[in-house]
């Protein structure tokens, strides 16, 4: 149950990045929270991408404080159970964060390039197909685990990690299929449909080609680091059968959920206008005010008598 030295060592590593990006998501949430002007439904695939990261540090931390600081204080039924969440949680994830991106993809291609808003338009569908993907995720794991049976759940010898072990090549490429190549296939597709618009209308209004294409960038730029940073840790998770590989391959998934926050507050206009109000009212407040006393006349002061 417990992580042998060398997971241990590991294990900081990891916490040295999941601490930052937990107090990154927290300002995030803040932000959020205290500003009504981010609360947009538009935002929506947004917040549920930085919501998966967010289950997933947690889903770390518990990890941690489980095989640290309580391997010999709860029973094997409790334990047992973390490790199936822990499974089920990487994997579920991987899924909901590789499709969420191709909704957002696909809502601001209709944005820029059709200027048909889904949010504004269609909220209530917007929704629905939100709550049908976190239910297609759950499903496309539990049919495999509980019906078809060709998932198990498997514990590492050295690690002590919880994941799920398939039973052959046909289910490993048809999962890496489903989670991977077709949410890239998509993002690129619609990706390249929506730079080519924004290259060819730049004779339009100044202020929407600007708009535009900074959504593009900041798009370009959060799927950049998705792929580089969480895709290979999914890639080893299917196609090796030993965990080992994704002990170092978890830095990058875990760097993933610190870059998130990160990169839509500082490149989103809207968050930047908010730290910016955020950081004057602080020096504002920060700034010792003067206190200017009220003059007063000396009673010795005698006015000058003029002639009637």
């Amino acid at each position: 149950m417990t992580w042998t030295l060398e997971s241990r060592n590991i294990g900081r590593a990891y916490l040295s990045l999941a601490i930052p990006a937990l107090i990154f998501h927290v300002l995030f949430w803040v932000q959020v929270a205290t500003h009504r002007s981010l609360r947009q439904l538009s935002m929506l695939w947004v917040y549920n991408y930085l919501f998966t990261d967010m289950l997933l540090l947690i889903q770390f931390f518990l990890e941690y404080i489980l095989r640290t600081s309580l391997p010999y204080c709860i029973s094997y039924s409790i334990f047992n159970t973390f490790c199936v969440l822990e499974a089920y949680t990487t994997a579920y994830i991987t899924v909901l964060e590789a499709y969420m991106l191709v909704c957002l993809n696909i809502t601001r291609y209709y944005l820029i390039v059709k200027n048909f808003d889904i949010a504004a338009r269609y909220p209530y569908i917007l929704v629905l197909f939100n709550i049908f993907l976190y239910l297609f995720g759950m499903s496309l794991l539990l049919f495999q685990v509980k019906l078809f049976r060709t998932l198990v759940l498997h514990r590492h010898p050295h690690t002590s990690n919880c994941h799920f072990q398939y039973f052959n090549i046909r289910t490993q490429i048809g999962n890496l299929f489903i989670v991977l190549l077709i949410p890239i296939i998509l993002n690129c597709y619609f990706m390249t449909l929506t730079t080519i618009h924004v290259r060819q209308s730049r004779q339009a209004v100044r202020a929407q080609h600007n708009k535009h294409s900074q959504l593009l960038v900041q798009f370009f730029v959060l799927y950049i680091v998705w792929l580089v940073l969480w895709a290979p840790n999914a890639i080893v998770s299917h196609l090796i059968t030993d965990n080992y590989p994704s002990t170092y391959t978890r830095f990058g998934s875990i760097t993933c959920t610190l870059c998130g926050p990160l990169i839509f507050m500082f490149i989103d206009r809207r968050f930047l206008k908010v730290w910016k109000k955020t950081v004057c009212h602080i020096v504002r407040y920060g700034r010792p005010q003067r206190q200017i006393n009220p003059s007063t006349i000396s009673n010795e002061l005698r006015l000058p008598k003029f002639p009637r």
